[in-house]
């Protein structure tokens, strides 16, 4: 379900707000709330949603204040006791002077950072136009489009090869209420583009006969990505040698640990555990299960929980509690990619008849 865009669609859109009474974000969720088949199309949009024209997707700026206000004043106090310790007691020991010095430091300039960019992007409902992206018109060919993924709730630039490279998804960081928001607009208008381009005027073209449809197996396994992980742990353990190498050119000035070593550690760790655990997602018969070698299959939605659901606005499967908490069950980025389209078109497919805004559910 392709949206085409081109470089010209892709300008900055400076409008000047309306005046309007103040936002009830439970109403307006309420208003982009999607009822979504099997391929992800839209069937139903509150038109309320073009009325607000430009679709703002901000980060959650309170709690980045917040982190980067704490985080600024422990760093002057963090120095100050590293400078204590080394004059007053004598300890010079180099990771520890490392671990109080860092962390803050490292918090209050991502922070930082995250904080001198307004919004992450705009989206212009009426114009279909991206602003404030610089990878909106960043190596654009001929033949791009974008699209929006629910597999990995992300949006990706798709080459006339097929080829993918997400630009944006959700994460942390992200305000929910108005990435929630632009997906529903974005899945709309491509639900609107396929519709049109299948109902064009053009005589289709005489096909090949194909062999009769193959029955889908009734179980679905979703490993993880191994090249991936494999990748990671790969990098960990160059990183850790390279390390280890300049330490015997340099053991004369100091000694290993420093970040290079730490993020050495955080990769081999990283890539190693999804490794050695080996998860593999089940999916038989409408039941979902998660096994690991050498241990019997945990069956969800677990005793406390009511019902599975899927989320395309965050591409992960969730158990949840009657009170609404959520405890996420499998994220499609980790997973294995092509077994993850099947297991997420086949939970969307059996459960179609549900009605919950947020994805489609399964009760226990």
């Amino acid at each position: 379900m392709p949206l085409s865009c081109t470089p010209s669609h892709m300008k900055d859109t400076h409008m000047d707000p309306e005046p309007s009474t103040p936002r009830n974000p439970e109403e307006e969720l309420e208003q982009f709330r999607l009822l979504l088949t099997a391929d992800g199309t839209s069937q139903s949009l509150d038109t309320a949603a073009t009325a607000q024209g430009v679709i703002t997707v901000r980060s959650k700026r309170r709690l980045l204040k917040r982190a980067a206000a704490i985080s600024w004043s422990l760093v002057p106090v963090t120095f100050a006791l590293s400078f204590y310790l080394i004059i007053a007691l004598g300890i010079e020991s180099r990771p520890l002077m490392f671990a109080l010095e860092f962390p803050p430091l490292f918090v209050a300039a991502f922070c930082t950072v995250f904080l001198a960019q307004k919004n992450f992007f705009t989206y212009d409902v009426r114009q279909r136009r991206f602003g404030q992206a610089a990878w909106a018109t960043r190596r654009w060919r001929n033949g791009d489009r974008l699209e929006y993924s629910i597999y990995l709730a992300r949006l990706e630039r798709v080459r006339a090869s097929g080829k993918q490279r997400g630009l944006a998804r959700n994460g942390y960081l992200v305000d929910q209420d108005s990435w929630t928001e632009f997906v529903a607009v974005f899945l709309a208008h491509q639900a609107e583009q396929a519709s049109g381009s299948e109902n064009s005027d053009t005589a289709p073209e005489i096909q090949p006969p194909t062999a009769a449809p193959v029955e889908p197996e009734p179980m679905v396994k979703v490993g993880i990505r191994w090249r991936f992980f494999t990748g990671l742990l790969l990098a960990g353990l160059g990183l850790a040698m390279l390390n280890f190498v300049l330490w015997l050119d340099l053991r004369a000035v100091g000694d290993p640990f420093g970040p290079s070593l730490i993020a050495a550690v955080g990769y081999i760790l990283f890539g190693a555990l999804p490794l050695i655990l080996r998860p593999v997602l089940i999916y038989d018969v409408g039941r979902v299960s998660v096994k690991y070698p050498g241990r019997a299959a945990r069956e969800f939605p677990r005793p406390g929980y009511e019902r599975l659901e899927y989320s395309v606005y965050t591409g992960c499967l969730c158990e949840v509690r009657a009170d609404g908490t959520r405890r996420r069950v499998a994220r499609g980025w980790a997973r294995e990619q092509a077994a993850w389209k099947v297991f997420v078109d086949r939970f969307l497919d059996d459960h179609a008849s549900s009605r919950d805004g947020v994805g489609q559910e399964m009760t226990r």
